[in-house]
């Protein structure tokens, strides 16, 4: 028998009673241009998949565009990409975080 494969995302928010409500993994790298990283989607899909959530989100350092949301054909999973140039100013820096943070805290129940 295999043994079972371990998942240890960035970071699981969990609801004040105690169950999980959104899943984060951060990626300090910049997105090719052109290029989805298929393998960072597929991450985050094993890691809604094990938690039993229906988004996800994934948080470059930087990207192309701000915001975008991929769903997973035929299981409906919703795979959210945000990003955050390090590089800004503090206070706008600061504005994107609160931005994705109410994502997070939006993300939709089973």
């Amino acid at each position: 028998m295999a043994g079972a494969i371990r998942m240890k995302p960035d970071f699981v928010l969990h609801g004040p009673d105690g169950a999980v409500c959104a899943v984060v993994d951060a990626k300090y790298k910049a997105e090719k241009r052109d290029e989805f990283p298929d393998a960072d989607l597929y991450q985050m899909l094993a890691y809604c998949t094990a938690l039993g959530l229906p988004e996800g989100h994934l948080v470059y350092a930087k990207r192309n565009a701000v915001h975008a949301a991929h769903t997973v054909r035929h299981v409906g999973i919703v795979i959210h990409q945000h990003a955050l140039d390090l590089g800004q100013d503090h206070s706008e820096l600061l504005a994107n975080v609160e931005e994705v943070a109410a994502r997070l805290v939006s993300t939709r129940r089973v």
